[in-house]
C-alpha cells in the first residue's frame, strides 16, 4: 500500500501514475501525484522504483518472514 506522496518532493512528472498498473495514482489539478484509491495498490512498487525524485514511498502490507534454508 502507498504510505504516502512527498508533495513537496514530487515534480509532477506523472510517471507513477502511467505505470501504476491497479490505476491508483492520480495528477491532481496542480500536476502533482495523488493516491485515488489506496485500497486498490498492488503494492508492486512500481511507481516508487519508477519515481526519479523518490516521493512514493510504498508499504507492504505486512513483513515478510525471514525464510531458513
Amino acid at each position: 500500500m502507498i504510505r504516502k506522496i512527498d508533495d513537496k518532493a514530487c515534480i509532477g512528472c506523472g510517471i507513477c501514475a502511467l505505470f501504476c498498473p491497479g490505476d491508483v495514482i492520480v495528477m491532481d489539478e496542480r500536476r502533482k501525484a495523488k493516491v485515488k484509491y489506496p485500497q486498490d495498490c498492488w503494492t508492486c512498487f512500481v511507481c516508487e522504483l519508477n519515481c526519479p525524485v523518490k516521493a512514493v514511498d510504498v508499504h507492504p502490507f505486512r513483513k515478510p518472514k525471514p525464510m531458513a534454508w
